[in-house]
């Protein structure tokens, strides 16, 4: 198992070698190209993958729009949560923005690592509460504060998504329009 995926576990859970070492044949390597997707709407997400390189957005398209709704890159997993959890037809696209290498694991075989121990419900359990408490700050931001406040806290927080994603993902994740984020850049 990769030192990045340990640690990532270690930081939520304190797992011993011994209980990382049974669940390392669960993850294999997969490399995803820039512009492909892990998942598109109408497929059941099966997998999840662990972000070793590489940057993703997940986003829906509604009335031929696109409306960016996560941003992420290395060190997090990555997938339609909502399809992975429920096993059903997605509803969002999810897709890489760089070339990048995961390491994935299926729904079965983390079924499976409960089984192993109560750990690895408790990490589940610690990523989906990171996971609301995150959308529920993202939904305030966009109700409560104003397109530049959004970007600088985009800029102060996640400045390799600034550096990494085309700047006109970035608008529709902060839900402005390109010439709005091209006017806020040079103030």
């Amino acid at each position: 198992m990769k030192s990045q995926l340990k640690d990532f576990f270690r930081r939520l859970v304190d797992f011993s070698d011994e209980e990382l070492e049974q669940v390392k044949a669960f993850f294999y390597p997969r490399k995803i190209k820039k512009g492909e997707f892990l998942c598109v709407p109408g497929d059941t997400a099966h997998e999840i993958g662990f972000i070793l390189t590489g940057a993703f957005r997940i986003y829906y398209l509604v009335e031929g729009k696109e409306s960016t709704r996560f941003l992420c890159c290395e060190n997090i997993f990555i997938t339609s949560s909502p399809s992975f959890t429920s096993q059903t037809p997605s509803i969002e696209y999810v897709e890489a923005l760089e070339n990048a290498e995961l390491l994935m694991l299926s729904f079965q075989d983390l079924q499976a690592m409960y089984q192993l121990s109560h750990k690895w419900e408790r990490m589940v359990r610690l990523l989906a509460e990171y996971s609301y408490v995150e959308q529920q700050q993202r939904i305030y931001s966009l109700i409560a504060h104003s397109a530049q406040e959004r970007y600088e806290s985009l800029v102060q927080n996640r400045p390799d998504l600034i550096q990494r994603v085309p700047q006109y993902i970035i608008a529709n994740y902060l839900g402005i329009s390109p010439e709005t984020l091209s006017r806020i850049r040079k103030h």
